[in-house]
């Protein structure tokens, strides 16, 4: 199963960004309606406050508290208006374009309407209250003060979505290199995969072959018995090895022919018993997820104990994951130990494919033995 890339987030327009983002505080906040109204609202008195606090600097006597009411509503009035224009100029794709045909369009843009914005706002509030917009408008002092507001928020805001804009294809840049190490890392603990299959297919094939040339005198039957399972699982092994995906019912069916070659050579030694629930046989898996664990069980819990013992498997839904358990009755070992190479292979391709999504739990089994339980997504 191939491991879903991190794909670069979905680039957010210009109207789902808000230039109070650049405070750390108000990233934790989720764009909607409600929110840009309420950020709107604390940037423009801001703005208007800085407005009348230049003017408390040059002209103290002038700065009122009747001047820094009408500055934050104007401000207000403004701020809304741009606010609108850049949610328009989005949705109608003009954003966009202006963005894709470079650095001096992308200035244009942002210049054009917030002088836009400040111009209709300012018409807007004259008009609400009455003032002879036409005579106002032909006033060069009035028309200085539209000027000068209309280049100090274009800056501010050409700045913000400036330094926004490099961090974005910053991050995207990031994202693109996290997926390459993400893909980096998986053809590894592919190529990691096989070459323990290279190295533990045929020590596993030299004694199978062994005992089926001390059987064939003494037990033909049990020597048949034992090339066939041992066909069954070279064909499911060697199939597993050129896919990319296999299923439950798959696995299950490799893992048994696995144990019925060792069933033969280890005789009373060894039993097993595989339960997979029917609704999940064509359930997607990673090939050879499984084999290497029921491996472990048998090498260093049974095989060890005169005696011998039990292995088993059994898969179900729970939820929206699918957990499989594999237990033995062996010599079991320490809850602290890791499991050794074949465990911590396993811990890595389930990182790698599914993330924090997928979990190995290794565990005493009472009375004896070791319980390994693996919790898959569906």
């Amino acid at each position: 199963m191939n491991p879903e890339l991190s794909c670069s987030p979905r680039k957010r327009d210009t109207f789902e960004f808000h230039p109070l983002e650049v405070i750390p505080y108000f990233q934790r906040f989720a764009p909607s309606i409600r929110r840009d109204i309420a950020f709107t609202f604390i940037w423009n008195c801001a703005i208007g406050g800085l407005f009348w606090a230049t003017t408390l600097l040059f002209s103290p006597e002038k700065a009122t508290l009747n001047l820094l009411f009408w500055n934050v509503v104007m401000a207000n009035a403004i701020g809304y208006t741009i606010h609108l224009l850049f949610v328009l100029g989005a949705r109608t794709g003009l954003e966009r374009r202006a963005l894709g045909a470079g650095k001096l369009p992308m200035v244009l843009y942002y210049a054009g309407l917030s002088t836009a914005g400040v111009v209709l706002g300012f018409l807007a509030v004259a008009s609400a209250i009455g003032l002879p917009t036409g005579r106002w408008l032909g006033n060069a002092r009035w028309i200085g003060v539209l000027t000068a507001s209309s280049v100090v928020i274009s800056t501010i805001l050409a700045a913000i979505f400036f330094a926004r804009e490099r961090g974005a294809r910053a991050e995207a840049a990031l994202e693109r290199e996290r997926a390459r190490v993400v893909e980096v890392e998986r053809e590894a603990a592919l190529a990691n995969l096989r070459a323990l299959q290279a190295q533990i297919e045929p020590h596993f094939l030299f004694n199978t072959l062994a005992n089926v040339t001390s059987l064939i005198d003494p037990d033909p039957a049990q020597a048949k018995r034992m090339l066939e399972s041992f066909n069954r699982f070279l064909r499911s092994s060697l199939a597993a090895t050129r896919m990319e995906t296999t299923t439950l019912g798959e696995e299950a069916v490799l893992i048994a022919a696995y144990l019925d070659v060792l069933q033969v050579r280890m005789g009373a030694r060894l039993r097993y018993s595989i339960d997979v629930a029917p609704d999940l046989a064509g359930f997607p898996i990673a090939p050879m997820l499984l084999q290497p664990v029921v491996e472990n069980a048998i090498m260093h819990g049974l095989e060890p104990k005169i005696e011998g013992g039990s292995v088993s498997m059994t898969a179900r839904g729970e939820g929206d994951s699918v957990v499989v358990e594999i237990a033995d009755t062996g010599v079991g070992f320490a809850p602290t130990t890791h499991g050794g190479v074949g465990l911590t292979n396993l811990r890595d391709r389930l990182r790698l494919i599914y993330g924090v999504r997928g979990a190995i739990e290794v565990a005493e089994q009472a009375p004896a033995g070791t319980r390994v339980r693996i919790t898959l997504p569906r």
